[in-house]
């Protein structure tokens, strides 16, 4: 079930929103479990800062401190790298930026464009990827484990709403921009398949998770093999994928 955020916007009104959705899908033990486990999850985020938060992961040429933060307490999953390296992107940055699905404005602050379907907050604009209409060209363009919920996570399933996503933000792509996006392997096999066989976008990125809180890239074949949330909970592969101007 994919929450909706109708009328809450901030990261407490999410985390409320997702214990209300788990309690409607697994009942209420389920979901009173879900907050005391997040809750001594978050506890342990200045320890994790303190160890992990010093290790780094190399991706394209460049070592990246992983990311750790009590929000979704990303030194426990796939959030880890994806956050390190987008948000790099981010402060990098100096041209128009869009982000698509609301996850970096928890982690970090500055002014971009956000569209989001579900997810309510400033400068958030709620549509449909498939209707969104601009006549910005944005400069860069991230979507930070999102697009595999497009025409998988809805009422009616629609395997080719997942390529059209990417075509369409591929046309509002500025000449020389940079288009950044990750798929967890595994949650939506169709997605994954979509992007092997359609040659989607230029570049493909592969890692696994070798151990818990360690994360290293890999063969297309290796991350492909791997499932989602076995052995580890969420994504145990990951592709990266990147289309535009890159060096």
């Amino acid at each position: 079930m994919q929450p909706r955020y109708d009328r809450v916007k901030g990261t407490l009104g999410v985390i409320w929103v997702r214990f209300r959705c788990t309690m409607e899908t697994d009942g209420l033990p389920s979901a009173i479990v879900m907050i005391i486990c997040t809750f001594f999850k978050v506890l342990m985020t200045p320890f994790y800062s303190m160890t992990l938060g010093k290790r780094t992961f190399h991706f394209r040429g460049k070592d990246y401190r992983y990311f750790c933060h009590w929000y979704n307490t990303t030194f426990d999953n796939e959030r880890s790298i994806e956050i390190a390296i987008a948000a790099d992107l981010m402060r990098s940055s100096s041209g128009r930026t869009l982000e698509v699905g609301n996850v970096l404005s928890h982690y970090i602050s500055g002014h971009w464009d956000i569209l989001d379907k579900y997810e309510k907050g400033k400068s958030v604009l709620n549509q449909d990827i498939i209707d969104f209409e601009s006549q910005t060209k944005y400069d860069l363009i991230i979507s930070v484990s999102t697009l595999e919920h497009v025409g998988f996570d809805e009422k009616q399933r629609d395997p080719e709403k997942f390529t059209a996503a990417i075509r369409k933000l591929q046309s509002v792509l500025a000449p020389g921009g940079r288009f950044f996006f990750t798929i967890p392997i595994g949650y939506n096999p169709d997605a994954v398949i979509r992007l092997e066989r359609d040659n989607l976008v230029a570049k493909k990125h592969y890692f696994e998770r070798t151990a818990k809180h360690q994360w290293e890239e890999t063969t297309a074949d290796r991350a492909l093999s791997r499932q989602f949330s076995t052995p580890y909970s969420f994504a145990n592969a990951l592709i990266i994928c990147l289309d535009g101007e890159w060096a």
